[in-house]
């Protein structure tokens, strides 16, 4: 039979039906387990299970990408809109615009030398000039080294330089790439049976044992001796050729307790992304276990509706980049993360 003018029959009605899907993700425990390594206080042992491999993320897909970007960039405006503006620590800010380029306020002045110059003053002067003057970093560390080595005689010198270099690396997160540079090429070097290398990481280790305390009294110290610990892991090796191995337990530790965080929750899971960009890779090499559990963290933490816009994109990025086995994201992906911290922190 012939259908009216107007009568739309059951077609037009098949062609209004929509389709929705849910997904799922499993909330899993995110202590950490204990590898025996007590170079350092180790973590907790895990109470619960791992993710098993086909719950991860799966890998970018070919020409999904782009499509996929534009597609978030124009959702994105609408939702921002719904979530209040977020305050970061300085620190915090300086370290986003080094990863997104962008000019940061005029470096401060470095203090000239009082006339009569000591051995300390000439090395501090040094430390100072590679923060103000990055274009020739490897130039100064030769520099500091020579200077170094010409003006220790004795283990109280070695340990001041190593407290002046670490306390420079801890106070100004933006140098703690450097200092680990400057710290690696300096492991070996011994005054009176002592090394530098011993010195350093007994330094790291009594920072590790009162980061709690840190956590509650100077923030910005408890975030830059994270920043510190994972960049000299991510940077220093042995006389092998190695990793300190006695560092991937304290630092998954820190990076659990970042997560865990509640006083500065942007700024340490910013700290926290930033490791993981960096040293991810390293770390799931060396106990791949720890790298499951704290990434379900993450996950549980990304799908919080409670949790900031800026802190889900953060995760999101990580776990999009360990599902691309740690290796860089395309082009129009880490624009469209980029183009969204500018967004969330404006």
């Amino acid at each position: 039979m012939k259908h009216p003018p107007g009568d739309k029959g059951e077609a037009g009605t098949q062609r209004s039906a929509k389709e929705t899907v849910t997904a799922d993700s499993p909330k899993l425990e995110d202590a950490l387990g204990d590898t025996g390594h007590s170079g350092l206080e180790p973590p907790h042992s895990p109470d619960g299970l791992a993710p098993a491999a086909s719950e991860r993320l799966p890998l970018q897909q070919p020409g999904a990408p782009e499509a996929e970007a534009k597609r978030k960039d124009s959702v994105t405006p609408e939702r921002i809109g719904e979530r209040p503006k977020v305050t970061l620590l300085p620190s915090s800010k300086d370290r986003l615009r080094r990863r997104l380029k962008e000019k940061g306020p005029d470096e401060v002045a470095v203090e000239p030398p009082a006339p009569q110059q000591n051995k300390m003053d000439k090395l501090i002067e040094i430390l100072n000039s590679m923060r103000n003057n990055s274009s020739d970093v490897d130039a100064k560390l030769s520099t500091f080294m020579e200077e170094a080595q010409n003006s220790t005689n004795s283990e109280e010198m070695l340990g001041e330089i190593v407290r002046t270099i670490y306390h420079k690396a801890v106070s100004d997160r933006s140098f703690a790439f450097t200092a680990a540079k400057l710290c690696d090429k300096m492991a070996l070097f011994m005054v009176e049976g002592t090394k530098f290398r011993s010195l350093l990481l007994n330094m790291l280790q009594k920072d590790f044992t009162v980061r709690e305390a840190l956590q509650q009294q100077d923030v910005e110290r408890w975030l830059g001796f994270i920043t510190f610990l994972c960049e000299v892991f991510g940077t220093m090796r042995s006389s092998t050729g190695e990793p300190f191995r006695v560092l991937v337990c304290p630092i998954y530790t820190c990076l659990r307790e970042l997560l865990q965080s509640q006083d500065v929750k942007e700024d340490a899971v910013l700290c926290c992304s930033m490791e993981l960009q960096s040293t991810g890779r390293l770390l799931e090499d060396q106990l791949p276990e720890m790298m499951t559990e704290l990434l379900a963290s993450a996950r549980d933490k990304m799908l919080c509706p409670s949790e900031s816009m800026l802190t889900r994109s953060l995760l999101l990025e990580v776990i999009e980049l360990h599902a691309n086995s740690w290796n860089p994201l395309t082009p129009p992906i880490t624009q469209y993360y980029n183009r969204t911290i500018q967004k969330l922190t404006a």
